[in-house]
C-alpha cells in the first residue's frame, strides 16, 4: 500500500503544466505535454525488460521494485541541477519513465502473488484507493511547489528513496517458479490483452483531465488551484477504491462501462461550464470516481488469468505497458485532433474527449452482454 502511494508521480508535474509552457517560451501546449508523457514512452520498455529478466530468474520483483524506486528519487536529484533548458524537462521525463516502468508493474505483480482471487478484488481495491492518496499528496504538494519554482513538483520525487528502504526490509523477495521439464508449457490467454486494450484506451482518456487542467483553469487560478483540483480527482479514486469489491462484485465487467460513462459526465460539466470553478471542480471528482473502478476491474480480470510463472508478463502488459502507451497517445491523438477542429480553446476538448468515452462504453457494454461478465 506504501508503494501504493508514489505509483502516479506524473500527478506532482501536472499542475505545472501552464508553467513550463509560460517558462519556456515558444513552446506549445502540445509540445510540453510531449515532452511529460516520454516517461510513459519510456516506461513500456523498461516494463518489459524487467518482465523477461523476472521470468528468466534473473531478477526478482522485489529487486526491481528497488530498482525502480531509488530512479525515482534520483529524478527528483537531477531537477535540482538540471531545470534551465527545455531539454531537462525531456531527460527527466526519460529518466522518470525507467522508474515507473520498474516499479508500477511488479507492485501488482506482488499483489497477484502473494493474495488469493478470493482477496484480490478487495485488496486491489485499497490499492487503488492508497494510488489516489498518494495522488492527492502528489497533486497537492506538487502544485504548491510550482507556485514557487518551475520544477517544484519534481521534488516530490524524492520520496522514492525512503520508500525503497521500506520495501528491501519488508516485501517477501522470491523468484518466479522453476518451470520442470515435464510441466505443459505455459500459455498466454489472450482475455489478458482485450483487458489491456481496455486500459489502453481509458488512460488515453483519462489522461486528458490532468494534461489540460492547468490551461483550463489558468484565467482562475495558479498551479496550486491546478493541483487542488487533480488532487480533487484523486478524492473520487480514493472513494470508488475503498467501494470496488463491492462494485466489481454486483456488476462485473459492466463496472468498466459504467467507468467510462461517468468519465463522459464529469468531462461535460468542465466542458460546458468552464468559467465556473465550482462546477470544474464537481466534474474532475466525478472523473476521478472511475479510476478506482475500471483499471482496478482489468487488473482483477488480469489476475485471474496468470500464475506466478506468467504474472510478470501480463501485468507488466496490463498495469504498465498499455496504460503508458495509452497515456501517451493521449496528448498526440486528443490535443492534436481537437487543435485542427476547435483551436486551443480546452473546454470543446473536455467535451470531444467525453462523447469518445461515452462511445467506448458503450461498445464494452455490448461486448460484456454479448460475452458475459467475465468476458
Amino acid at each position: 500500500m506504501i508503494i501504493a502511494m508514489v505509483q502516479m508521480p506524473a500527478l506532482a508535474l501536472t499542475p505545472g503544466i501552464d508553467l513550463i509552457k509560460n517558462t519556456f517560451k515558444g513552446q506549445e501546449l502540445i509540445v510540453v505535454q510531449a515532452a511529460l508523457s516520454l516517461s510513459s514512452l519510456c516506461a513500456p520498455i523498461t516494463a518489459a525488460l524487467g518482465a523477461f529478466l523476472i521470468s528468466r530468474r534473473l531478477a526478482t520483483k522485489r529487486g526491481v521494485v528497488v530498482t525502480g524506486l531509488v530512479i525515482l528519487s534520483l529524478t527528483g536529484v537531477l531537477a535540482i541541477f538540471f531545470h534551465t533548458e527545455f531539454w531537462n524537462v525531456i531527460m527527466l521525463s526519460v529518466v522518470l519513465g525507467i522508474a515507473v516502468g520498474c516499479f508500477l508493474p511488479n507492485a501488482f505483480g506482488l499483489l497477484f502473488d502473494n493474495f488469493d482471487e478470493a482477496e484480490r478484488p478487495r485488496v486491489t481495491g485499497f490499492q487503488s484507493s492508497f494510488i489516489n492518496i498518494g495522488g492527492i499528496m502528489m497533486s497537492l504538494c506538487g502544485g504548491m511547489l510550482a507556485t514557487v519554482m518551475w520544477y517544484g513538483g519534481y521534488l516530490m520525487l524524492l520520496l522514492g528513496a525512503p520508500v525503497a528502504v521500506l520495501v528491501f526490509f519488508t516485501v517477501p523477495n522470491y523468484h518466479t517458479p522453476k518451470k520442470e521439464k515435464t510441466d505443459p508449457p505455459t500459455k498466454f490467454n489472450r482475455r489478458v490483452v482485450y483487458y489491456a486494450g481496455i486500459v489502453f484506451f481509458f488512460m488515453m482518456i483519462y489522461t486528458v483531465g490532468g494534461a489540460n487542467i492547468s490551461t483550463h483553469l489558468s484565467h482562475l487560478g495558479n498551479s496550486a488551484v491546478s493541483g487542488a483540483a487533480v488532487s480533487l480527482q484523486m478524492g473520487g479514486g480514493v472513494i470508488s477504491g475503498l467501494m470496488f469489491s463491492r462494485i466489481s462484485k454486483k456488476l462485473g465487467d459492466y463496472s468498466i462501462a459504467a467507468s467510462f460513462a461517468v468519465l463522459f459526465m464529469g468531462y461535460s460539466i468542465i466542458g460546458m461550464f468552464p468559467d465556473s470553478l465550482t462546477l470544474i471542480m464537481l466534474g474532475v471528482f466525478i472523473t476521478g470516481l472511475a479510476l478506482s473502478v475500471a483499471l482496478p476491474q482489468c487488473m482483477f480480470r488480469v489476475s485471474t488469468l496468470t500464475d506466478k510463472s506468467s504474472s510478470a508478463t501480463a501485468t507488466a502488459l496490463a498495469s504498465n505497458i498499455a496504460p503508458s502507451l495509452g497515456a501517451f497517445s493521449s496528448a498526440l491523438v486528443f490535443t492534436s485532433v481537437t487543435k485542427a477542429l476547435f483551436g486551443e480553446a480546452t473546454a470543446p476538448r473536455y467535451l470531444f474527449v467525453g462523447s469518445m468515452a461515452l462511445i467506448a462504453g458503450a461498445v464494452i457494454a455490448i461486448i460484456t452482454v454479448r460475452f458475459g461478465r467475465a468476458r
